[in-house]
């Protein structure tokens, strides 16, 4: 019999964040900035498409198996030069901007540095994930030492700090924090954190933040990056994504087909998003139906049907029977239920469907630039079914006699 061998198995939400992310040839860093790193891919100066798909797709392997960067360069090596691109290469702008670079890819710094960066930023969005899955019992997060032997006197100052999960210093100085940062943090109980303030060596308090301007060379915008951390790296990798995540795919479901976006919906509320979003404390909306019929009956000015993560968790915790999974059915109930007529006026829909034999009331509403969005979503019973039906017969009687 074969013996049973057991590698690193890397989490899925670390794969997830770097294979979802697009390509995007760049001939500088800059030219890919802040949150746009949570979902494109580049490496400066590799503006051949089929170069930046070698590195993205052998990265996503060496991330997949848990690889280190000596056996990534290793298999790298024979497909740079396969493509030609191993050694010196000189490589034009783009956009015209700046002067033709001698660029060698096969430089190990320079590949260590991409390995790397790309490695450190997708397992920092994994961990934020896990963090927002967990932040119930596990409400704190505390700004660890470096593991590096020459540590940065400016991350140093970061050490100790212990704050709450959705503190916003979290969304500027979550690691890591420059190029070969190694700082990390570690999500701690209530009771370790009170253990730990006790005894007066930690940073309970967020701190100033101060910041200084950098000029982005390539697209003049200037940025406010908070003092000792580097140019680029000033965002939370798993913030970001969940942030650019929801803008970008509503850009592209508002451009793709019914069935396309469909589908790419059904994905979406199928998969963790739901659940993660719901535990950021910003704002946002994910995508959760297509409007279908009330794109036309409430004049609406896109075919999304949102849920802010806000709503989604008010109603996760007020209704006994409704979870982050429950959001699937807003699409059947939108397709296929019957709508009733509360008298809320012609911004809001009433929607009751039985699925599975369970039934269901949704309101949608909207907004004042006609967008939209989830009002009310809970699981009911025929009790209530039956009062709803008779409330939209007296209304129908008295909007008859007032006719």
């Amino acid at each position: 019999m074969k013996p049973a061998t057991r590698g690193f198995q890397t989490p899925p939400e670390i794969t997830r964040y770097f294979e979802e992310k697009s390509l995007k040839p760049a001939f500088s860093w800059q030219d890919v900035w802040g949150q746009e790193h949570a979902y494109a891919f580049t490496v400066a100066k590799a503006v051949d498409l089929e170069l930046l798909t070698l590195f993205k797709t052998s990265i996503q392997r060496a991330i997949d198996k848990g690889e280190g960067f000596e056996s990534w360069r290793g298999k790298l090596i024979p497909e740079l030069q396969a493509l030609g691109w191993y050694g010196k290469r000189k490589v034009d702008d783009p956009t015209g901007k700046w002067k033709s670079k001698i660029v060698d890819f096969s430089r190990p710094a320079r590949l260590e540095n991409i390995f790397w960066s790309n490695v450190r930023t997708a397992r920092a969005a994994g961990q934020w994930e896990r963090i927002q899955r967990t932040k119930a019992g596990l409400p704190y997060l505390l700004y660890v030492r470096t593991a590096s032997a020459n540590p940065r006197e400016q991350h140093l100052v970061f050490v100790g700090i212990m704050l709450l999960v959705d503190d916003p210093f979290w969304a500027t100085h979550f690691p890591p924090n420059g190029w070969g940062c190694k700082c990390s943090v570690r999500q701690i109980t209530r009771f370790e954190y009170q253990r730990l303030a006790s005894t007066g060596d930690y940073l309970l308090d967020p701190p100033t933040i101060e910041t200084r301007p950098f000029v982005n060379r390539r697209t003049g915008e200037i940025t406010h990056v908070p003092v000792g951390i580097d140019p680029g790296w000033q965002t939370n990798p798993g913030l970001s994504r969940a942030k650019t995540l929801v803008d970008n795919v509503s850009a592209r479901l508002e451009a793709a087909g019914e069935e396309a976006a469909r589908s790419r919906i059904a994905e979406i509320v199928n998969s963790p998003a739901p659940k993660l979003l719901m535990g950021i404390g910003e704002p946002l909306a994910l995508p959760v139906a297509t409007a279908g019929r009330f794109l036309e009956d409430m004049r609406a000015k896109s075919r999304l049907i949102v849920a802010f993560n806000a709503t989604m968790s008010r109603k996760v915790k007020k209704h006994e029977h409704v979870d982050p999974d429950s959001f699937r059915l807003v699409q059947q109930i939108v397709d296929g239920g019957e709508i009733i007529d509360e008298d809320r006026g012609e911004d809001f829909r009433t929607v009751i469907a039985e699925i599975e034999g369970a039934w269901w009331k949704l309101v949608l509403k909207r907004s004042a630039q006609r967008f939209l969005r989830v009002q009310t979503f809970l699981r009911t019973n025929s009790h209530e079914i039956g009062r709803l039906r008779r409330k939209q017969e007296r209304i129908g009687k008295t909007k008859a006699g007032e006719a």
